[in-house]
């Protein structure tokens, strides 16, 4: 098992995912919560910090647990990133968001080996950097125990996607769960010691809009 910090530099009680709402769109009515009444509507969400944890496997990871915990979900057992939240359209116009989650920060190439996954109303994603041949010319083969994957759209953003017609007062619910794969061949003891920051940012397509 290969040990990997995950440190924030936001600030000492800082989270390393970050999920807020850009300014336009927040004086436009998209607040984030991670409560579905949305007693308390924000801008800005963080994860609990995580300062160090183990690489670990998806098939580990407590999904039913972290889609009915608002907010943070430690698990006793394992190390890793997992955050549920909510984000409303308060104000009185359909609008089309847009979200992107970038790396805001990676050390020791933390990034070959974590997956990002992002269950959106209950559907997941999973996504990871592009695989590289070994000196033989061969890719890594992974077990049928781990879910496919859609990768990283460039070395510093993951995805980017479109919430279409986002109609006043409607709702979704958005899980994130990151953690380091251990049956990914990147994951040595060369990363350790790595670090990753994430963000996620909520915008209005003003394009389309």
């Amino acid at each position: 098992m290969v040990l990997f910090a995950l440190v924030s530099y936001y600030g000492q009680n800082a989270g390393n995912f970050v999920m807020s709402v850009d300014y336009n769109a927040y004086q436009r009515g998209i607040v984030l919560s991670n409560d579905i009444t949305f007693e308390f509507c924000q801008p800005q969400l963080m994860t609990e910090p995580v300062s160090e944890a183990r690489d670990i496997t998806y098939s580990w990871i407590k999904l039913n647990e972290v889609s009915l915990t608002n907010g943070s979900f430690i698990d006793p057992e394992y190390d890793y990133i997992a955050y549920t939240f909510y984000i409303k359209n308060e104000g009185n116009e359909t609008v089309n968001v847009i979200y992107s989650i970038k790396l805001t920060d990676i050390q020791n190439n933390l990034d070959e080996s974590i997956r990002v996954l992002v269950i959106e109303d209950g559907i997941e994603t999973i996504f990871q950097k592009p695989d590289k041949a070994d000196e033989f010319g061969h890719f890594p083969i992974y077990p049928s125990t781990l879910p496919e994957t859609k990768y990283f759209l460039s070395d510093t953003i993951i995805t980017r996607k479109k919430i279409t017609n986002f109609k006043p007062s409607e709702i979704r619910k958005y899980s994130v769960v990151v953690w380091l794969e251990g049956h990914d061949p990147d994951t040595t003891d060369a990363i350790i010691g790595g670090m990753a920051k994430l963000q996620m940012v909520f915008s209005i397509d003003e394009d389309s809009a």
